[in-house]
């Protein structure tokens, strides 16, 4: 029911068009579509985020639940809920890094990723390569960083200057203010 009504008064704003009527509304306060949640919840005084757990069009229920274990903590943390603390990072072993060292393609072609989310590499470690048509290699890219991998480019072909893979590793800065390795 609260949904319905802020839905609807977000959607009284902006004259009681729908978005399949294919009309864009106006702008207002960063709310593009009306129909989605938090828009309508932030419309009418509510605080609200949307997450945005995993891959695109993916179903993963083991990352779901990490997310809310994660979630929860923050909030209870910040004293918005009670109760105990859940897992931390102290407790999974999870790796801190405040840098990101990106790898961006040389050459267009295949992509073809030699390393998974969340494994360690070494500087020099090949982590992928890259084919023309022929199949021929045409690319091999290195971590200059130890670290972890953070990102991986998911679309198979790539142009060059496209980011392939990002390592996330610990770097000393002089002043505390990191730049974009490149």
């Amino acid at each position: 029911m609260i949904w319905a009504s802020a839905h609807l008064e977000a959607l009284k704003r902006w004259g009681g068009k729908l978005d399949h009527e294919k009309s864009s509304p106006p702008r207002q306060r960063g709310t593009i579509h009306p129909g989605v949640l938090h828009n309508a919840f932030v419309d009418v005084g509510i605080p609200a985020f949307t997450p945005e757990v995993g891959a695109a069009r993916v179903l993963d229920l083991e990352m779901i639940s990490l997310f809310v274990e994660g979630t929860m903590n923050v909030l209870k943390h910040h004293g918005i809920l009670a109760g105990p603390m859940g897992r931390t990072g102290k407790d999974v072993g999870v790796f801190v890094g405040n840098s990101a060292f990106p790898i961006l393609a040389t050459q267009a072609g295949f992509v073809e990723h030699l390393v998974k989310l969340n494994d360690k590499v070494e500087p020099g470690q090949k982590v992928a390569i890259q084919r023309n048509s022929f199949g021929e290699v045409v690319a091999d890219y290195t971590s200059r960083v130890a670290g972890e991998v953070a990102g991986l480019r998911s679309d198979v072909t790539s142009e060059p200057g496209n980011p392939l893979t990002f390592i996330l590793f610990h770097k000393a800065t002089p002043s505390g203010v990191e730049t974009y390795p490149e």
